[in-house]
C-alpha cells in the first residue's frame, strides 16, 4: 500500500431545523488509504471538505472516519477545523488534541493483509458552531505499538460529486486535490435553522453548451478562454452558478472567471470579475483517451458559485483564465466540441485584451441562476409605483394606487435586508450603511418594479 495516496471529497448531508445532520462520504469497503500516522518517526495527515448551505448552522459534536489499520487499538486522534484558502486547507481555527475515541468498530476484513478496516468514532470536546461556508477536517492517528494508520478512500472507479483531498507529510505543503478518490468520514451535530432568506431572483433558469464525448478541448495551462451566451428580451438574469467540462491530468486549484459584454460578436469589456475562486464541487467521469496524448485523461466537471451577477438582456461571454493548478498536472484543457452552441464559436487569447476566433469549436458549460421578466415602457407606464426620497437618509415612502403583494430590499451583494408586508407604506434606512439597495415591489397582478436606492 502507498503511504500516501491523494484523494477528492464527496459531499452529502442532510439537514432538518434543530435536528441531528451530518456531512460525509460512505465506504465501499475499500483497501486504498491515505497515510495519517502521527506520534513515531514521520509525520502524515490528510484534510477533506465539507459545506454548510446557506440558511444553517452546523454545531459539531462528533467525527467519525474509516481507517485501515492492525489488531491494536488507536491510543488518540488529533483533529483540527480549518478555513478554506483559494480552493485548499487553510490556517485552524478549532484544534483538538489527544483525542480518545470512544467507539473501534470493526467493520471489515481483508485477506492476506495485515490490515483491516474499522469506523472510529471520536466526540468533540467543546462542541462549536459554523455558519454557512466550506470548511477542510484535518485528523492524525496514533496507534498504541506505532503501526501505520490509513485513511480509507473510496473505490477509484466510482463516479462521484464532490471536492478535493489532500495529504502532507510533516511541515511539507499540502500535496493532492484530485477527484478520483474520496476520504470516508462524518462530521455529525445539530443543524439549526438561522431565519435567513433567500432574495426573490425570480424562476430558476439555465443555458448550456451540453457535450459527453470528452472529443478535445482548448489549453486551460495558460491564456485565457471565453464562449457566448445571452440573456434574452426583457429579462433579466441573476447569474451564480458556472459549471466548466474539463480534461486533465492534475487538478484545478482555483481560477479566474469574468463576465464579459459582446463587441461586434466577439468579447468586450468586462461586467464582471472574480479572482482565485476555487471550484465548490467537482464530478468525475473517469478516464478517457485523448487524441494526440499518450495518457488517459481525467474528464471532470467543475462547478463555481459565487454571489449572483445581475445582467440585463444582451449578448455576453464568460471568461476562465489565471487558472491556478497542481504543480504536477501536465495536461489541462477545457472541453471543447465540434457542433454548434449557443451563439458563435470560442475565443482564446494570451494578454486578455486582444481575441481571436476559435472557429469550429464551442466550449462545453452551462450558467444558472434565475430570470425574471422586465417591464417595457408601456408596463411601467401601468404599475404606477413611485419611491422617495431618493437618495434617502431616513424613511423611503413607496406611493402606489395598486395592491402591493410583496415588497424586498436587497443590498449591492443580493443579501436580503428588508422583507415586508404588503401594507407597508415606508422603510426604515437610517441604520443601514451608506451605499446601494434593490428595492422590488411586487404588485397583486403579479408585476414588479425594481429601483435603484441610494442610502446616503
Amino acid at each position: 500500500m502507498n503511504k500516501i495516496l491523494f484523494t477528492a471529497c464527496l459531499l452529502t448531508g442532510w439537514i432538518s431545523m434543530g435536528q441531528d445532520c451530518s456531512y460525509g462520504t460512505m465506504s465501499e469497503n475499500s483497501i486504498n488509504g491515505s497515510n495519517i500516522s502521527t506520534g513515531g518517526a514521520y509525520e502524515y495527515s490528510g484534510a477533506t471538505d465539507f459545506d454548510i448551505p446557506f440558511g444553517t448552522l452546523f454545531s459539531v459534536e462528533q467525527v467519525s472516519i474509516n481507517v485501515l489499520k492492525g489488531t491494536e487499538d488507536l491510543t488518540y486522534v488529533n483533529v483540527y477545523f480549518l478555513e478554506d484558502l483559494q480552493g485548499k486547507p487553510g490556517e485552524a481555527f478549532q484544534t483538538f488534541e489527544n483525542v480518545v475515541p470512544v467507539n473501534q468498530e470493526l467493520i471489515f476484513t481483508v485477506e492476506n493483509e495485515s490490515f483491516d478496516g474499522y469506523t472510529i468514532t471520536l466526540d468533540i470536546p467543546v462542541p462549536f458552531d459554523v455558519p454557512k461556508g466550506k470548511y477542510y477536517l484535518q485528523v492524525r492517528a496514533a496507534t498504541s505499538d506505532g503501526s501505520n494508520v490509513f485513511w480509507e478512500i473510496t473505490d477509484e472507479n466510482t463516479t462521484s460529486l464532490g471536492r478535493f483531498d489532500y495529504a502532507n507529510f510533516g511541515d511539507e505543503p499540502w500535496f493532492g486535490g484530485f477527484s478520483y478518490y474520496d476520504y470516508v468520514f462524518q462530521v455529525s451535530g445539530t443543524c439549526s435553522d438561522t431565519g435567513e432568506e433567500q432574495p426573490d431572483y425570480g424562476d430558476a433558469c439555465a443555458q448550456e453548451h451540453t457535450a459527453n464525448n470528452h472529443e478535445t478541448g482548448l489549453n486551460l495551462r495558460t491564456g485565457s478562454l471565453a464562449d457566448d451566451f445571452f440573456v434574452a428580451e426583457n429579462t433579466t438574469f441573476h447569474l451564480n452558478h458556472l459549471k466548466i467540462s474539463t480534461l486533465q491530468i492534475g487538478n484545478v486549484v482555483n481560477a479566474s472567471i469574468k463576465i464579459r459584454n459582446s463587441v461586434n460578436d466577439a468579447p468586450g469589456d468586462i461586467v464582471y470579475s472574480v479572482e482565485n475562486k476555487a471550484p465548490i464541487t467537482e464530478n468525475f467521469f473517469g478516464y478517457w483517451p485523448y487524441n494526440g496524448f499518450p495518457l488517459d485523461v481525467v474528464a471532470v466537471d467543475l462547478e463555481f458559485e459565487f454571489e449572483p451577477i445581475e445582467l440585463a438582456e444582451g449578448h455576453y461571454f464568460v471568461e476562465v483564465s489565471d487558472v491556478v493548478y497542481f504543480q504536477y498536472t501536465d495536461f489541462l484543457a477545457w472541453e471543447a466540441k465540434t457542433t454548434s452552441g449557443i451563439g458563435g464559436s470560442a475565443y482564446e487569447s494570451y494578454d486578455g485584451e486582444t481575441w481571436t476566433e476559435v472557429s469550429g469549436f464551442n466550449l462545453v458549460f452551462d450558467v444558472s441562476g434565475y430570470c425574471e421578466e422586465t417591464l417595457g415602457v408601456e408596463d411601467f407606464a401601468s404599475v404606477n409605483v413611485s419611491v422617495y426620497p431618493n437618495p434617502v437618509t431616513d424613511r423611503l415612502h413607496i406611493n402606489t394606487l395598486e395592491n402591493i403583494q410583496k415588497i424586498t430590499l436587497v443590498n449591492a451583494l443580493g443579501q436580503s435586508i428588508r422583507s415586508l408586508p404588503s401594507h407597508a407604506e415606508d422603510i426604515a434606512m437610517a441604520s443601514l450603511p451608506n451605499g446601494l439597495y434593490i428595492l422590488t415591489v411586487e404588485l397583486a397582478n403579479g408585476k414588479k418594479q425594481t429601483f435603484k436606492i441610494v442610502k446616503h
